[in-house]
């Protein structure tokens, strides 16, 4: 198996210095002079999918939504912590009670209550009628202080990157700055940020919410500081490193060092070749995820020496879908799950390696 992996690993690599030798003919000014601007390849080589981020209107709107968004009724878990108070019955206040993890909570007076489940009403109301049978008319204070049943999670480029418990009303100031902020670093006898806010983004149901992180982060616009939901993913990539991922259908997925001109099938290369389900239709996402450009490759047409390999750009994402895909947002629905995977992965890694 090792053998046949290896063999197909060197036929890709054999045509792709095949191809890079035979397509000089083909070369012209756009790849000479690369110009992203204006790519002028045959289009059923190459074509760049049309993608306009929302207009300043559409925008605004979507963002003054988002501010009001309301989260889910939260249902109780194990390990949440409340504080608790009877009025008119001081001795029976606590100031931390939990969940436990067969979902009850010990009242005062009452015993074990299960409350796993319940909305904060429902509980309040189940308690209330267990502690009639002790005090006539019981009105109780059932607090939450710590939630642990809604995560968000912070990777890339912060203090501490991690899965955190949303608590109160967490908004995404508030997530980060619970994640240590933006990571500095000291980068040619300076102190310097590391994080990338331009192409940082969070994503929430597979969808990039136009929320920009230097608005937020440096100039203060509280308009860009929505309240974080249960499932919520965010991303700050480092300014420094020039990467390549290449992710989809390929032997090993994973991110790589960009070198100078740095092409899309050396990059396949690199993440082993192609897996037997691979579209021989490729993307690469150019720009970040907020306002990103698509292109669509026939790598067919390359290893045919009809055009020339695609030159890559630091920080290009490298996308082999297993089925055809037409439009933006069947792009980002497939792209996201890989990409997110394989930073979370790279990060865990590098946390190791720290620790060691």
């Amino acid at each position: 198996m090792k053998r046949c992996k290896l063999r197909e690993l060197l036929i890709l690599l054999f045509l792709v210095l095949l191809t890079s030798c035979s397509v000089k003919e083909l070369q012209t000014d756009i790849f000479t002079n690369y110009d992203e601007e204006n790519i002028n390849v045959p289009e059923d080589y190459l074509e760049e999918m049309q993608f306009k981020g929302a207009l300043p209107k559409e925008a605004l709107q979507e963002l003054e939504r988002l501010q009001k968004v309301k989260r889910p009724t939260y249902h109780l878990g194990p390990n949440d912590k409340f504080h608790f108070k009877v009025y008119e019955e001081d001795d029976l206040t606590r100031d931390v009670i939990i969940v436990k993890l067969d979902g009850t909570v010990t009242i005062p007076l009452a015993g074990d209550i299960q409350v796993e489940g319940l909305t904060m009403d429902e509980a309040i109301a189940k308690i209330e009628k267990a502690l009639k049978q002790f005090i006539k008319f019981p009105r109780v204070m059932f607090e939450p202080f710590e939630m642990t049943s809604a995560h968000v999670t912070v990777l890339g480029k912060v203090d501490y990157p991690n899965t955190y418990e949303i608590t109160g009303n967490m908004r995404l100031a508030d997530v980060i700055a619970k994640a240590g902020g933006p990571k500095l670093g000291f980068f040619q006898n300076n102190t310097t940020e590391l994080a990338d806010l331009e192409r940082a983004y969070i994503v929430r149901n597979n969808k990039v919410l136009p929320v920009d992180f230097q608005e937020l982060i440096d100039k203060g616009n509280m308009l860009h500081n929505i309240p974080v939901l249960d499932g919520d993913y965010i991303y700050l990539p480092s300014a420094i490193n020039k990467e390549v991922y290449v992710i989809g259908e390929v032997i090993q997925q994973g991110h790589f060092a960009y070198k100078l001109n740095m092409t899309l099938m050396q990059a396949i290369a690199f993440a082993e070749g192609f897996t037997t389900n691979a579209k021989s239709n490729v993307f690469v996402l150019r720009g970040g995820l907020h306002h990103p450009r698509i292109y669509r490759i026939d790598t067919k047409a390359i290893l045919q020496a009809k055009i020339m390999d695609f030159p890559l750009k630091p920080n290009d994402i490298v996308y082999v879908p297993r089925t055809p895909l037409a439009t933006w947002n069947q792009v980002l629905a497939m792209v996201m799950p890989s990409l997110q995977a394989v930073q979370t992965t790279w990060l865990l890694n590098d946390m190791i390696r720290g620790n060691n």
